[in-house]
């Protein structure tokens, strides 16, 4: 397959923060001397993935408890899933730890860089679809990396969110009204970024640096600059 363009996730694939947001969430939990076996917080970090690529049990949430209340009903689920149903006061104490030290610091992902160099030395046309609510341009700016892309798009700009094939449809119009074929996807959430391209009919690339998805049927990467060899002569 020869591709037209290369479209990338932004959180978590170009972008990353630091601390990572789950070994943040996992510092909480043992401060509030609540311990979790390794594995079981491998599953559970594949969950919170699952959770918020627009899954039953988050649009159930979201009509329950509210935009105000999601939060707070994440944190319940996701101790749940880690082997530790909460009650009230421990969802508070978590909660409220968490809003204390998570203060991460936005910075590129390894290799993203390096990767964009590259790319963007062949011509080919490079964007970023997101699961995001608004615009994220100044993002792009503020990481040194917006001279790279030839579009962006938010899920927010049009009220649809990945894994819906509808944004996948935007991103191809964006990228010039390429055919599905044309394009190949990199994202780090095999629920929202991998599924949903694949049911768009793209081609995708799943990044796993956090060794969360070693056993998905899809091609993976665990460093973003592997992906230009898996590219090398696939680029019109």
């Amino acid at each position: 397959m020869i591709y037209q363009a290369v479209i990338f996730d932004l959180d978590g694939t170009l972008r990353g923060s630091e601390p990572r947001f789950m070994d943040a969430l996992h510092d909480c939990l043992l401060e509030l001397d609540i311990e979790i076996e390794p594995f079981q917080w491998r599953l559970t970090e594949r969950w919170v993935h699952r959770y918020w690529a627009q899954s039953p049990e988050l649009i159930m949430d979201v009509d329950t408890y509210g935009d105000g209340g999601i939060w707070s009903r994440f944190l319940a689920r996701l101790m749940e899933h880690a082997g530790h149903p909460p009650q009230d006061k421990d969802i508070e104490a978590f909660g409220r730890h968490v809003r204390e030290f998570y203060q991460p610091d936005s910075e590129l992902m390894p290799g993203a860089l390096e990767t964009l160099q590259a790319l963007g030395e062949t011509g080919i046309t490079l964007g970023v679809l997101s699961n995001r609510e608004k615009p994220f341009i100044d993002e792009l700016v503020a990481l040194n990396i917006d001279p790279y892309f030839d579009f962006t798009l938010a899920a927010g700009e049009i009220g649809i969110w990945k894994p819906r094939r509808e944004i996948f449809d935007e991103g191809l119009i964006r990228a010039g009204r390429l055919c599905a074929q044309d394009v190949i996807y990199i994202g780090d959430n095999y629920y929202a970024d991998i599924v949903g391209a694949q049911n768009a009919g793209w081609d995708a690339i799943l990044l796993n640096d956090r060794g969360v998805f070693t056993d998905m049927p899809c091609q993976q990467v665990t460093e973003l600059q592997e992906i230009l060899e898996m590219l090398d002569g696939r680029l019109a």
